[in-house]
């Protein structure tokens, strides 16, 4: 038999044993009394051999974090991660022409953040967060090769502007 099923059976044995008579119950618990008064449990609720945990030292950004979280008070949105006032806080009002315009430019740039947020919790939901990963891994996989092959026609293209400029000269 090994220790497993020794345990297993000791277990089954405590579980299916009957109450203990009352007499019984107060002999035991006379009896810890009696130890916990020569022995008394350490001050710290710790033996003495197990050191005192360090003194934990955050970083500031995960200070910041823990005080967001704690000043929140359930409110999930203080704690969401993303900053809504950045995309709330345009100003359509404006006069200035060219303020209007940029501020046009902001919103269009956060609705277009948010409609490829959604897209991608959407795939994420669909074909499950690995696939998702991959997929990503992917693509930057083609934006590395697109953006090696923009360097070599922009290098490409210089190349021969300096030849063009020194066959004019």
């Amino acid at each position: 038999m090994t220790t497993r099923d020794k345990w297993i059976d000791m277990l089954h044995e405590l579980h299916t044993a009957p109450e203990p008579s009352p007499e019984l119950r107060k002999q035991v618990e006379d009896q810890i009394r009696r130890d916990l008064a020569r022995h008394p449990p350490p001050k710290t609720g710790l033996h003495p051999s197990i050191p005192s945990l360090p003194e934990f030292k955050f970083t500031p950004l995960i200070q910041d974090a823990l005080t967001r979280v704690s000043q929140a008070n359930g409110d999930i949105t203080a704690i969401s991660g993303i900053d809504l006032s950045r995309y709330s806080s345009l100003d359509f009002e404006a006069d200035d022409p060219v303020e209007q315009q940029e501020n046009l430019r902001k919103a269009y740039v956060a609705l277009g953040y948010t409609q490829i947020r959604k897209d991608n919790l959407d795939l994420i939901s669909l074909v499950g967060r690995n696939q998702w990963l991959l997929g990503n891994d992917e693509l930057e996989q083609d934006l590395k090769t697109l953006e090696e092959d923009v360097m070599r026609e922009q290098n490409e293209a210089a190349t021969i502007a300096r030849r063009e400029k020194g066959a004019s000269v």
